[in-house]
């Protein structure tokens, strides 16, 4: 049974990665069937530090929107689906594995998006002066960094992820983490 459930995580997770690799806009309401229906699901980005800041997003609208977002502007992400350490308990399951991001054109074509990103740390009334700067530049230090590696070079991340077996398995929580360099 165990070894049954952990195959299908894996083909969960696999359908995950088809979505990222094909990118069909007008497919992404059927890709997030892939996540928890009746409860909140949560995808923590790189960037996140705070609950409901910058890249933590909760419920499938948000989820949507970031989704939609990492289709038009992220790089070719590739995750190790076939390697992914896959954990079984009953109705839960838990995934570590590995991946890259491979920087594409689609960098300089986001670079407006970025730019408003920005604009909405420095903008932010609920934070102090110095936070908001500090974010500002620590955001786009990040994108000056991605930009100096230049086409084709691989970011490595690790992509961890909860699902909940409702009636098929689905992601409850993802967190994609990317080391310090």
């Amino acid at each position: 049974m165990s070894k049954d459930c952990e195959q299908q995580v894996r083909t969960v997770l696999q359908r995950f990665q088809d979505g990222y690799t094909l990118r069909k806009m007008d497919a992404v309401d059927e890709f997030l069937q892939l996540f928890v229906q009746k409860d909140t699901p949560e995808l923590i980005g790189i960037g996140a530090f705070e609950r409901g800041g910058a890249e933590w997003f909760e419920g499938l609208a948000k989820i949507r929107e970031i989704i939609l977002s990492d289709w038009e502007y992220w790089g070719n992400v590739t995750l190790d689906v076939e390697d992914a350490k896959i954990t079984v308990n009953g109705n839960s399951a838990w995934l570590t594995t590995t991946g890259t991001i491979e920087q594409t054109n689609t960098f300089d074509a986001a670079m407006p998006f970025y730019l408003e990103q920005m604009a909405s740390f420095l903008s932010d009334e609920s934070k102090d002066v110095d936070t908001k700067l500090m974010e500002a530049t620590h955001y786009g230090m990040r994108r000056l960094r991605e930009r100096a590696k230049g086409m084709g070079h691989k970011w490595p991340f690790v992509f961890s992820a909860v699902l909940v077996k409702e009636d098929e398995w689905r992601f409850h929580t993802i967190h994609w983490s990317m080391p310090v360099d």
